[in-house]
């Protein structure tokens, strides 16, 4: 998860980068304008993403034994001949 981690912090660099530079030049530009609320919802929602990332990763107990089994398979009985 380290990497994942690293990758995300570099895109939010990333985005913070061309937020300056885009509230830099928009003044009145609608289309930078538009481009600067899109990269902050952008933003956002990758921030929300990972927050429940790692909510979800908390509740996961890696020592748990998974059973994938459905419920078909559970209720399925050997053949008896």
């Amino acid at each position: 998860m380290i990497s994942g981690d690293i990758d995300l912090d570099k895109l939010l660099d990333d985005i913070d980068q061309q937020l300056e530079i885009l509230s830099a030049i928009a003044a009145d530009n609608a289309i930078l304008n538009e481009q600067l609320r899109l990269l902050q919802a952008t933003r956002e929602v990758l921030l929300d993403q990972e927050l429940q990332i790692s909510r979800l990763s908390e509740l996961i107990d890696p020592d748990q034994d998974m059973d994938f089994s459905t419920l078909m398979e559970l209720k399925q009985e050997p053949d008896s001949d």
